[in-house]
């Protein structure tokens, strides 16, 4: 049975560069891949923690520097891809918004960064 104060376990994992914008000490390196383990309510506002407020969480409380790289205009910014448990957020086809997807106890998220400098 859920109640508000149950918390939600996520592994996020942050690629091509985006992990250089992410506090030092949230990151450990697994398989060769920087992910930080982010513990979230499973409520905010009275409905289920969703995708949105994933992301802006990072954006308050894990970002170093540079928010605008990885954060605009009330979402995750153009060129990054999300996987949620390696499925594109792009393709659920549920008729719900991709930040309104809720999250779910040990989902892996995963940021991939497709700009690159050159």
């Amino acid at each position: 049975m859920s109640n508000k104060s149950d918390k939600l376990t996520l592994i996020v994992e942050f690629s091509d560069g985006l992990d250089t914008l992410i506090k030092d000490e949230l990151l450990k390196k697994v398989d060769g891949r920087q992910q930080a383990t982010l513990t979230l309510a499973s409520e905010h506002s009275g409905r289920p923690t969703s995708i949105r407020d994933l992301v802006e969480y990072i954006r308050d409380n894990c970002i170093k520097r540079n928010p605008e790289l990885f954060y605009m205009e009330n979402g995750v910014r153009p060129g990054i891809l999300v996987l949620i448990n390696d499925v594109d957020w792009e393709l659920t086809d549920d008729g719900v918004d991709k930040y309104d997807q809720k999250l779910e106890n040990n989902d892996n998220v995963i940021f991939i960064s497709t700009l690159h400098g050159g």
